[in-house]
């Protein structure tokens, strides 16, 4: 059995506090990590909308954010991939904050 890094560890930990349950399963999904060096601003994100079964395994509810300190809603050159930067949230066990 391959052992779970300390990353892998730390991701776990903070979506058992965000769902208040384990995750499922992990995927490892191959994506860039790293924002492009050149961004296109599209604007505020005032607002975050998105479903998640956090409290109820199984039972998504939809959560709707209004962000006090908005983000930059930003993509890649080629417009496909977003990205938010800047802001003051975080994501805690009662949810996304700021």
């Amino acid at each position: 059995m391959v052992m779970p890094t300390q990353h892998m560890q730390q991701g776990m930990r903070l979506y058992r506090a965000f769902h208040q349950f384990g995750p499922a399963h992990v995927v490892k999904v191959h994506h860039s990590r790293v924002i492009p060096p050149v961004v296109v601003e599209l604007g505020e994100l005032v607002g975050l909308m998105y479903r998640s079964d956090k409290g109820q395994p199984g039972q998504p509810l939809t959560y709707i954010h209004r962000m006090e300190d908005p983000p930059r809603l930003v993509s890649n050159i080629e417009g496909t991939q977003l990205y938010i930067v800047g802001g003051s949230y975080r994501v805690t066990p009662r949810g996304i904050e700021g």
